[in-house]
């Protein structure tokens, strides 16, 4: 008589391990089996795959074609899955948009199309590959590893994008009778005068309990390189403008330059100058932040660079990601009957499938038809709060920005409506460059939002003369064009407002879904702890693929508390 082990095959002892070691124990097994793709539990493989064929004979709807449709439907497609992308719109990408040349685009209460339109200047034409606006995303945090890694993968050529020039500018109309000052001085003549109120300390002995006196001297001599501070007598004291044998960190207003320009230093803010500028408040201390940290990253010639790259990748038999889109496909609803899954089609065309990925935004599923989900979730995700964001662009006549004020690339702020320009950072000292002449959020975007395009426009003009006069005469600004996420067709605004933080009951009981049919996934950037971020597409992306590829190996056992479907316990 055979031993009863002999016969156990691989999909029984998962799915007795699931049983009484839940999921984790059985994804475990599946790793081991090198059933969820090579490496999948390897550290840093961000970008491994399924296995291929594990889903050969099944079936997927996925709904929307911005990054997490996209990469969602690759894995997918290349596990040997039926595929098929339903886009609403007339592009993929999502809000993955860059503007070039004769680019047009419609906000869902205009009655005609904004075109963006670039003029030839010196030798560089209209149709230039640096002559583009990021209207949606424009940058990569260096820790973003799986958007990154994608690039590699996909072909997709990277370079540095500035965040933070010292020369970048800042404008307050309450403050410094509304004149703009270079990032430097602000942060430099703050960080100076606070290293002499430290030194102070130390002097009157107030260390002496924290450290000894080898370890004090030593920290006198960090606060005197960290604040560029000098000696006056037992003293130190921050010079600012007028320290001797240093060069001044704060800058010139005259640079140094032959032996009879000794050049002119800005004059030193003073403490009380800093902190009436509200700058202190966070746009001085934005580059600290774990995302905006040195070095982050765009694609050469704009981010929709990454997801044409998707659209190139084979998913085999011939096919690339792009040959499984269908545009112009909205869906009205979803429905889970038996083993399968309906997508119906908004102009009464119906799609069968074993599985759904729905990338909607949290507030347009919710609002989807069907039975696929129930009143509570419903009601969850109607309360994921969407942020409102807008753009605006402008080409320059010139580089004015880097031949008058020495700023190439980063970031000027204002506490106007506007709130931040953005600088190209690439193609330094060419005749001709793309501003983001405006890009706001939240409250001053909600009420940016309701201008007309003329207004936008002015207002965008206006903000930019407080930072460099003569402002509209620089740009060509009759070409320029605003975007608004909140009123883009099949949107709902920039992004979900830090779900995870400032609305984490809703976040936990999102995350908490349990699947109905185990048949219906989310996912999307909203969907993730990095709303806001292609990296939150793309983890999202990979937990639906990963689930789904979990579902057919076990042949339907998910187990409770996956996140990534469509219904929620009550009271959890």
């Amino acid at each position: 008589m055979a031993h009863p082990i002999r016969n156990l095959t691989r999909r029984s002892f998962i799915r007795g391990l699931a049983s009484v070691g839940g999921l984790g124990a059985a994804y475990t097994a599946l790793a081991a089996f090198d059933l969820m793709g090579q490496g999948a539990l390897a550290q840093g493989n961000t970008t491994a795959p399924l296995p291929g064929g594990s889903l050969q004979g099944k079936s997927v709807i996925v709904i929307g074609a911005g990054l997490a449709g996209l990469c969602s439907a690759m894995r997918l497609a290349r596990a040997g899955a039926d595929v098929r992308i339903l886009e609403a719109t007339n592009r993929p990408g999502g809000r993955s948009l860059s503007l070039r040349n004769g680019n047009a685009y419609r906000e869902w209460d205009w009655n005609s199309d904004t075109t963006m339109v670039f003029e030839q200047v010196g030798d560089v034409p209209p149709d230039d590959p640096d002559n583009y606006l990021n209207a949606g995303p424009g940058r990569i945090p260096q820790h973003h590893a799986r958007v990154l890694d994608y690039c590699r993968d996909l072909g997709v050529e990277l370079q540095p994008y500035l965040y933070m020039d010292k020369a970048n500018l800042m404008q307050n109309d309450d403050w410094n009778a509304g004149r703009p000052v270079q990032a430097r001085r602000l942060k430099n003549d703050l960080r100076g005068t606070l290293a002499e109120m430290l030194a102070k300390v130390a002097d009157q002995g107030a260390l002496d309990q924290l450290m000894d006196p080898g370890d004090t001297e030593a920290f006198l001599g960090m606060l005197q390189q960290f604040g560029q501070l000098t000696r006056e007598g037992a003293q130190l004291v921050y010079a600012g403008a007028a320290a001797q044998n240093d060069y001044i960190r704060a800058g010139y207003s005259v640079e140094p330059g032959d032996v009879r320009t000794p050049g002119d230093p800005w004059p030193t803010l003073s403490l009380e100058e800093v902190l009436n500028s509200d700058f202190w408040n966070s746009e001085m201390f934005h580059d600290l932040e774990y995302f905006w940290q040195t070095s982050l990253m765009q694609p050469v010639d704009g981010m929709d660079m990454i997801w044409k790259g998707f659209l190139r990748a084979d998913v085999g038999g011939g096919k690339t990601v792009g040959d499984l889109i269908v545009l112009e496909q909205p869906v009205s609803g979803i429905d889970v009957e038996g083993e399968r899954a309906t997508v119906r089609g908004a102009y009464g065309q119906n799609f069968e499938a074993d599985f759904v990925i729905a990338t909607l935004s949290a507030p347009l599923l919710s609002r989807l038809g069907g039975n696929f989900m129930d009143p509570v979730t419903r009601q969850i995700l109607s309360e994921v709060f969407i942020t409102p964001a807008c753009k605006v662009g402008f080409q320059g006549r010139s580089r004015f920005w880097e031949q008058e004020d020495r700023i190439y690339g980063g970031i000027s702020w204002t506490k106007g409506i506007i709130n931040q320009i953005w600088y190209p950072n690439y193609s330094f000292n060419s005749p001709t460059g793309v501003l983001t002449g405006t890009y706001n959020n939240g409250a001053d975007a909600a009420i940016f939002q309701q201008m007309s395009r003329e207004q936008r426009i002015e207002t965008a003009l206006a903000g930019g003369e407080k930072l460099h006069p003569g402002y509209r005469d620089k740009v060509f600004a009759e070409n320029g064009v605003s975007i608004a996420w909140a009123k883009m067709p099949y949107q709902a605004g920039g992004w979900a407002n830090d779900t995870a933080f400032s609305q984490p009951e809703v976040f936990k009981r999102m995350a908490a879904a349990d699947p109905i049919g185990r048949k219906v996934f989310m996912a999307g950037d909203w969907f993730s702890y990095w709303p806001g971020w292609q990296v939150g597409a793309l983890d999202s992306a990979h937990l639906a693929s990963d689930q789904i590829a979990r579902v057919a190996a076990f042949g339907g056992l998910v187990g409770h508390g996956a996140p990534g479907a469509a219904s929620v316990t009550p009271g959890r």
